[in-house]
């Protein structure tokens, strides 16, 4: 086998062969990510905790806003349908005492 030879059969042989994802791979990378980022939020949990609590008091006060729509929506579609019931009920029986003209 001449020089050239060898370098394209180390070539082809290491083109085969699948790249690992460095040290570690698979299962042991992602408990080793998991336990860092374990102790990181441990770390870092004093400094989070403002930012968690605003972000809870800014979903609290969001749902409390979409009750109070909620809320007005349901009385207008209510009065709505009382509105509807009512002009059904005068056009069913005729002109009531109001619209006689005497």
């Amino acid at each position: 086998m001449s020089h050239e030879q060898t370098d394209m059969a180390v070539n082809t042989a290491s083109q085969s062969k699948p790249k690992g994802r460095g040290i570690m791979s698979g299962r042991k990378s992602a408990y080793v990510w998991g336990a860092a980022s374990g102790v990181a939020f441990a770390l870092f949990a004093p400094m989070l905790r403002p930012a968690a609590r605003t972000a809870v008091k800014s979903g609290i006060r969001v749902g409390r806003y979409a009750k109070k729509v909620a809320s007005n929506m349901k009385e207008e579609f209510q009065d709505i349908a009382a509105e509807a019931q009512a002009d059904i009920d005068r056009d069913e029986n005729g002109p009531g005492p109001k619209n006689k003209q005497v």
